[in-house]
């Protein structure tokens, strides 16, 4: 079966709005439902550790030769900006196909307009992000949304297991899985447990 590699946020220092937490700590959330949802439905995973840097967790990614990378993020954004954005890195290319697969289920959640599928080679002056130019699979920024948005970052919080379902599920979709849900009983449960978790 397919392998993913998945790398929640390891930015322990940005912090988000409120009780929202660290991106790191709200990433990994996501990122656990993430896993959840891929091994119940036959996926294999290997998973960022949150005490690499960058350059280290793509040396992993690429040291485990997993068939995806998908990065997971939120940000900060501009005043009044919020949504889902996805990132590849070159256009025509499974990267990009991954991306338009977990957007469109993502995109499904939010009550904002969201931000859009962009391709990634051309950022930092060409120089493009460095998971995606320097992953040797097709990879994938998800960012969530922003942090420091007071309405996203509460939106953010209140559904991490609906966000990780999501993206799960773009992941299965674009391997042509189909993809078996939670029973109503396991739903309920994994909410209780990710949704609504507060920091200080």
């Amino acid at each position: 079966m397919p392998e993913v590699y998945l790398s929640p946020s390891p930015r322990h220092f940005n912090r988000g709005y409120g009780t929202y937490g660290t991106e790191e700590e709200r990433m990994n959330l996501i990122a656990d439902v993430v896993e959840l949802e891929l091994v119940r439905n036959g996926l294999q995973t290997e998973r960022n550790n949150p005490a690499y840097d960058l350059p280290t967790i793509v040396s992993d990614a690429n040291a485990q030769n997993s068939d995806v990378y998908v990065a997971i993020r939120s940000v900060d954004c501009d005043y009044g900006v919020q949504g889902v954005r996805v990132f590849y890195y070159r256009p025509n290319t499974n990267g990009q196909r991954l991306a338009e697969e977990i957007y469109d289920f993502l995109a499904l959640l939010t009550p904002s307009e969201d931000r859009g599928i962009l391709e990634g080679q051309s950022a930092y002056g060409g120089l493009g992000y460095y998971e995606l130019r320097r992953t040797r699979m097709p990879s994938v920024i998800v960012e969530v949304g922003c942090h420091n948005n007071p309405q996203n970052a509460d939106y953010i919080i209140r559904n991490v297991y609906q966000i990780g379902v999501a993206i799960a599920e773009g992941i299965i979709s674009y391997f042509g899985l189909p993809f078996t849900p939670d029973t109503e009983a396991e739903q309920q449960r994994l909410e209780n447990e990710y949704n609504n978790v507060f920091y200080e």
